[in-house]
């Protein structure tokens, strides 16, 4: 008989186990119920999490240098305007040549100082193809006075609101934008306010002023630059496909001297970000290990008190022959079975939430009073939830994984239990 039961068939046990779950059929649909619960929550704060910050990174691509940046060596540590491209022409033909899918657009950076008879801010002037250009797509609509700039307005420049406030400024305002030179001397360029822009991004409201290549590439002359090679500080590459991004920045480094040039993904140029989301992830992962924690609690009660009450029923199997081994394993294939069970009911409830906020959203706008602007970018009032195949392999790990070892000192547990403890009690 001995020799019989080391050959039990896991068919059995799992069938055992499958009809012992069911015995009381209200405390397992209970333990579902809460299980499926807090898997809920956390698919809605990992899906929450990941939708904000997915809405702030494509924000903050549009807003700044695209997926990948080409510029000077050391220009992102140390920023200076005598730092540019002075070959924008080739440079931009060997881009074309990749035949990148996505769209590359020349930015003339500089630091420069704003002036009008009222007040003189610190600025960062910006110098883009104003047709196609997605910052410029992206600012349009923001704006609340005035209009675009058209392509041949070569005094044109836009300001935010809050840099309209410091200098006093309003449409047809004329601006004095002075910048040094590397030798110590200024010089200095006279714009007109065309537009106002509201960002709500006081970083971008305040200081950013936005003009056509061909005013800001003046300053550039002031440096040296022969504007007939069309000189720039960066070229900025948005993609398509982000998925593509560290294929395309391996072929640009391949092309560019990287001796005087460098090929910088978002990351790398906004590490702040990066910073902030990371811990922002981290604290979203503390509330999942509290929900997980209570769950797994309420997994390890369960299955305890079944084992528990069936104490001389497993002393009876010890007493027909039921080795130690098996026994661990009937009770190992219940927490199993409860396990497989959480995660589809799991996802079941949190996949249907899930699927309806990513397509309704979550208005923030009305919860967050002082805006959604943050690290330089903002998150768009409606938030949709989202999750990668990543996440949702991720999660489907952990809340297996903290299922199933749950189940681990109940099984211990039954197994320690000797035939005659067990038939006296």
């Amino acid at each position: 008989m001995s020799q019989r039961h080391s050959r039990l068939p896991l068919t059995v046990l799992f069938s055992l186990a499958w009809r012992n779950l069911w015995r009381h059929r209200r405390r397992t649909i209970i333990t579902l119920s809460s299980i499926a619960i807090g898997f809920a929550l956390a698919v809605l704060s990992i899906g929450i999490g990941d939708g904000s910050h997915n809405s702030m990174i494509r924000n903050a691509i549009k807003l700044g240098e695209g997926h990948i940046t080409v510029q000077p060596r050391g220009y992102l540590e140390a920023p200076a305007n005598y730092k540019y491209v002075a070959d924008g022409t080739t440079l931009a033909q060997q881009i074309a040549e990749l035949k990148i899918n996505g769209s590359v657009q020349p930015r003339v950076s500089l630091q420069v100082l704003a002036s009008t008879a009222n007040n003189s801010v610190g600025a960062a002037l910006e110098g883009i193809v104003s047709a196609d250009d997605p910052r410029a797509l992206m600012l349009q609509p923001m704006l609340v006075e005035g209009r675009w700039l058209h392509s041949d307005d070569s005094r044109g420049i836009l300001i935010g609101d809050g840099m309209a406030r410091k200098l006093k400024a309003k449409l047809g305002s004329k601006v004095v934008v002075m910048a040094g030179r590397q030798g110590g001397d200024s010089q200095a360029q006279l714009g007109r306010v065309s537009g106002i822009f509201d960002s709500k991004v006081d970083e971008l409201d305040d200081f950013l002023v936005i003009s056509n290549l061909g005013f800001a590439r003046l300053f550039l002359e002031g440096e040296g630059a022969d504007l007939t090679t069309r000189p720039v500080t960066r070229y900025a590459i948005f993609l398509n496909d982000e998925a593509e991004m560290t294929q395309w920045k391996s072929q640009l480094r391949e092309i560019i001297d990287t001796r005087s040039m460098v090929a910088l993904d978002w990351q790398e140029m906004m590490p702040q970000l990066v910073q902030f989301i990371v811990i922002d992830d981290a604290g979203n992962y503390v509330i999942l290990s509290l929900i997980l924690i209570l769950v797994v609690f309420g997994i390890v009660n369960t299955v305890l008190m079944s084992v528990l009450e069936r104490t001389r029923e497993f002393g009876l199997l010890r007493a027909l022959g039921m080795s130690r081994h098996h026994l661990l394993l009937l009770v190992f294939c219940e927490s199993l079975l409860l396990s497989l069970l959480a995660v589809v009911i799991g996802w079941v409830v949190g996949g249907a939430i899930h699927l309806w906020f990513a397509g309704h959203g979550i208005d923030f706008s009305a919860l967050i009073a002082e805006g959604t602007a943050i690290m330089g970018t903002f998150m768009d009032p409606i938030v949709y939830t989202e999750l990668s195949s990543a996440r949702v392999l991720q999660l489907t790990a952990i809340i297996f994984i903290s299922t199933l070892s749950s189940g681990i000192y109940p099984a211990i547990k039954a197994a320690r239990i000797t035939p005659v403890e067990a038939l006296r009690t």
